[in-house]
């Protein structure tokens, strides 16, 4: 079931959200190519002891922002996350983040540690990362030549469905795309924008300062996925080793998608990381 979302104005970008129950705040920040409404099936649980509130990065649905920042990246998500943090006066919130907007908490986090009580972070994709690695390298080069920039290339010429087929069968297996259900597409499709910014800016990767995510003060729960992409793997074990003490819950049936294949899973994991650090 949709939830009915307001909107909040911060200067001239306005975002869609919905709340729901009352506590502590818990801020979910989805990933690329979704919107608020990734996380419908997780508000009611959440709102049972907390305040839940998701919202649409600024290019999702049914967010209307435009034009494109020309350097649009994740560095960009984090403003937006910090002054909807403000706006709505959450104090120190739990953030619940997948894939780029788990980069975008990433950001949040190293630059207003005080807005973020605890960071559950499912695969953020600090890319760039990954060519510190023996075997990163190539993966890096890979992903950039497979599925970056064709997809960039495939919005750059008008073509948004094949730039999001390539961006889905990268992540998720060839054929993948075109074997969707229906509305899952057109979900994809309908955000194809968040991708389109992403995948057209001038400054996509920004660095992340390794030693200022190592000197996090908040905890922090990652969510990983047994069939994710190499890339995602990598990077995913490069945070691990980074972060002060993360806890860290394996998904072996999951893909990177692990929200929406493992709902019920990364829910309870989630709960119980937030009940045992709740104030």
């Amino acid at each position: 079931m949709g939830h009915v979302s307001r909107l909040l104005c911060l200067g001239d970008v306005s975002l869609h959200y919905t709340r729901e129950g009352s506590g502590e705040p818990v801020v979910f920040v989805h990933g690329g190519g979704a919107d608020l409404s990734y996380w419908d099936e997780q508000m009611a649980p959440f709102a049972e002891r907390y305040l839940a509130v998701a919202y649409s990065r600024r290019y999702a649905e049914p967010n209307r922002n435009a034009p494109f920042e020309p350097d649009y990246s994740a560095r960009t998500d984090a403003r937006d996350l910090a002054q909807l943090i403000g706006a709505l006066e959450l104090g120190a919130a739990h953030v619940v983040a997948h894939s780029i907007g788990a980069v975008a908490a990433l950001f949040c986090a190293i630059e207003h540690p005080e807005l973020i009580r605890t960071l559950v972070l499912a695969e953020p994709p600090v890319l760039r990362w990954a060519t510190l690695t023996p075997d990163g390298d190539a993966a890096w080069t890979r992903f950039l030549a497979v599925m970056w920039k064709p997809a960039a290339a495939a919005f750059r010429a008008g073509d948004p469905v094949a730039a999001m087929r390539i961006i889905t069968d990268s992540f998720a297996g060839s054929g993948t795309f075109d074997r969707l259900r229906e509305p899952v597409r057109d979900r994809l499709l309908r955000n194809a924008r968040d991708w389109e910014a992403f995948t057209t800016s001038s400054d996509c990767f920004p660095a992340l300062d390794r030693e200022r995510v190592a000197s996090l003060p908040m905890p922090v729960l990652m969510l990983s996925a047994g069939r994710t992409v190499p890339i995602h793997r990598i990077v995913d074990d490069v945070l691990a080793a980074t972060l002060p003490a993360p806890e860290r819950v394996h998904l072996p049936d999951a893909t990177h998608d692990l929200w929406a294949d493992q709902p019920e899973a990364c829910r309870d994991a989630t709960l119980d990381f937030l009940e045992r650090h709740a104030a």
